[in-house]
């Protein structure tokens, strides 16, 4: 195979890095020159993208190959992208990025201006466009690309790991028939690729590799690096019934505890095709194909089958790759499931199904103005037979310009983010405080007034003393019935009062007390006892004054009076009784007419 194009892959994933150096021949052949991963320690869950561990990942790869400053085509892992398909009425060329970049806005839950996102037209389906949109925040892309690019390797383009693998399915199972599922078992992320002729979906939920070691190091009490290593050693998933248990009980056990842990997993991969089929009018999937380097559990395969009740089969992406003298061929046939996103990027260098870019906008930046080159130099060469002085000027001043330009975009991006993630924070903020204010006061006034008068009504149980009103006032303060109640109303127990309802001077929108009035047939006694009871048994809606004693309290805020003149029907009381919750209420002030 005559040798055309060397390129280098890197896959970036959650507790294993990849790097692989593939050739494209010139009849669009695909040749594996070498391979290699390395491992990083600890539990890939407990820290975001693991920005030191990654770069020195990155960097033990990147001298092991001597690739400095070559240029790479790598993938971001699954945990990190969201990924919507969606279809679409046909649509003129010209529309296309206007309604996508709308469908993009609702499939992604933050900012776009936060993003690095990009789409794929899949095809038609039923007279509509099918479209795939992925999507990534910029901060975890950055942190990555940074191990990357700190390692000196040029970034040619950026992938998704579930669309990589989409690349290399296609490329060697090309004559696949019916819904083929591939299901991608990482450390962190479990990723379901459904691949069903031109059409694709892709699923993914936060379970992996590193979920099943939990489990084994909770089980086992150790900590999670010696979990791994016994995982990785002797684990094996238990094939339950009448299988002979291991003749080790530790390793018995821990088998069982691998078992229960996939058994999750089965369950999301059966509620997820349930939604494929019935959101995406999918069909159910006639086999179903194992990668990652958590598919490498023996006895997985076989459990599987047994749970999910259809053929499985490891994922080979070398399967139309030849593979050069370099590699070990038995070695590469145990980790042949663990290629496929390294295989997926090296056929970007051909024509392939999904064609994303994923690259930060830096990179994208820097890349236009290399596309803008060879006009300025053709340029300058029309002028340099008479102005070569102003050809060497203008040479130097568009490559100062580039590298100005490409410097100062990438500290744009790196502001901006922050700016527009800080505004658009702080206007969600006040919105859902509006919302909080609103919602809760509304609650709590609701179920405050209703239990407020069961409880009010409870203490009025002696039949000689009857309620004949209960009136709300303001505004809210003082612990006297003068001050209370001076500049709000004309209030009965004022000095020089008219009448009980005389007319309102200032009201205001605050209901601080109720204003109880009714007749005691009793001696004035009872009303003393009433007043008590209120103040012992209503204190969560109430509010008095601790430091004073009951009779104060009685004499600031309970007044008999006797009844009219030759009255028999009892004695009249008012009770005053400050609320401990004040309402806010909107009420029209009252005419001056009225006064």
């Amino acid at each position: 195979m005559a040798e055309k194009k060397s390129i280098l892959t890197l896959n970036l994933g959650s507790q294993r890095v990849g790097m692989a150096r593939f050739a494209i021949s010139g009849k669009g052949g695909v040749l594996l020159k070498d391979y290699a991963f390395s491992e990083m320690a600890g539990d890939p869950t407990a820290d975001g993208t693991r920005r030191n561990s990654l770069t020195a990942a990155v960097q033990a790869l990147t001298a092991q190959f001597k690739a400095a400053d070559s240029d790479v085509n790598y993938t971001v892992p699954g945990q990190f992208i969201i990924a919507k398909f969606v279809k679409l009425p046909p649509l003129a060329e010209d529309q296309v990025d206007k309604i996508v970049g709308f469908e993009a806005q609702q499939a992604v839950p933050f900012p776009l201006a936060e993003t690095v996102w990009d789409y794929q037209l899949m095809g038609k389906s039923g007279g509509e466009v099918e479209v795939g949109i992925v999507a990534i925040r910029s901060e975890h892309l950055n942190e990555m690309h940074a191990a990357v690019e700190t390692n000196g390797l040029n970034v040619s383009l950026v992938d998704s790991a579930p669309t990589a693998l989409y690349n290399a399915f296609r490329y060697n199972y090309p004559d696949a028939e019916g819904c083929a599922l591939l299901i991608d078992l990482g450390a962190r992320t479990t990723n379901l690729i459904f691949i069903e002729g031109h059409r694709a979906f892709i699923n993914s939920f936060q379970t992996g590799g590193a979920s099943i070691t939990q489990s084994i190091a909770r089980e086992m009490g150790m900590d999670y690096d010696s979990a791994e290593g016994r995982k990785v050693q002797e684990g094996f998933v238990n094939l339950g019934g009448n299988y002979a248990d291991h003749e080790d009980p530790e390793v018995d056990g821990m088998s069982k505890v691998i078992r229960n842990a996939l058994l999750k997993v089965h369950g999301e991969i059966t509620r997820r095709t349930n939604a494929y089929r019935s959101q995406q009018g999918g069909s159910a999937p006639v086999i179903v194909y194992l990668a990652g380097a958590g598919a490498s559990l023996p006895y997985l395969k076989e459990v599987f089958e047994e749970k999910l009740r259809l053929p499985v089969e490891y994922f080979n992406p070398l399967r139309n790759v030849a593979v050069g003298p370099k590699v070990n061929l038995e070695q590469v046939g145990a980790d042949a499931h663990t290629l496929g996103e390294l295989v997926g990027l090296a056929l970007r260098e051909m024509a392939c199904p999904m064609e994303l870019d994923l690259a930060p906008h830096s990179v994208k930046a820097a890349k236009d103005v290399g596309v803008k080159k060879p006009r300025l130099y053709l340029a300058a060469a029309c002028l340099l037979a008479g102005l070569g002085s102003i050809f060497a000027y203008n040479k130097g001043t568009a490559a100062g310009y580039a590298k100005e330009t490409t410097k100062y975009q990438i500290e744009i991006d790196k502001l901006k983010k922050y700016d527009d993630s800080i505004k658009e924070e702080e206007k969600t903020q006040k919105v859902e405080e509006t919302k909080l204010d609103y919602f809760g006061r509304a609650i709590n006034q609701r179920n405050f007034w209703v239990n407020l008068m069961n409880t009010l009504n409870a203490q009025f149980k002696d039949e000689k003393i009857w309620i004949t009103q209960i009136s709300m006032v303001g505004p809210k303060g003082e612990q006297s019935v003068e001050k209370l109640f001076s500049n709000s109303l004309d209030y009965p127990f004022s000095t020089g009062a008219k009448t009980p309802g005389a007319a309102v001077k200032t009201l205001t929108n605050q209901v601080s007390a109720l204003h109880v009035t009714g007749i005691n047939r009793g001696d004035g006694e009872d009303i003393s006892i009433l007043f008590s009871k209120i103040v012992q048994n209503m204190k969560d809606y109430f509010e008095f004054d601790s430091a004073k004693s009951e009779d104060d309290l009685r004499n600031d805020f309970v007044m008999n009076q006797v009844g009219s003149a030759g009255s028999t029907e009892g004695y009249s009381f008012q009770i005053l009784l400050p609320l401990k919750q004040k309402l806010e209420l909107p009420v029209v002030e009252k005419s001056a007419s009225k006064k």
